[in-house]
């Protein structure tokens, strides 16, 4: 809504659709480089200094997981919030 507001109108939300399709894909592409980044990290001793931001990107992959395998129970909950 915010995006047809600012004049962009409707015809992008076609690109999630696309995305949507391919979110098994993108994320586990995801949660590989995300292991790749802590083995690399530590494997060149820099974990102390990056630990937070590993932390951080794990706690959004792991987030973004949660939501495409409970995506049915979240349209539900909206649907029934309307």
């Amino acid at each position: 809504m915010t995006m047809m507001l600012l004049g962009l109108g409707g015809s992008w939300l076609a690109i999630f659709g696309k995305i949507a399709a391919a979110s098994f894909y993108v994320l586990a592409i995801s949660t590989a480089l995300v292991a790749v980044s802590w083995l690399v990290t530590y494997q060149r001793g820099s974990l102390p200094k990056l630990k937070w931001w590993l932390w951080g990107t794990t706690a959004m992959t792991g987030l973004a997981w949660v939501v495409v395998f409970n995506e049915t129970r979240i349209n539900d909950f909206l649907i029934m919030q309307m």
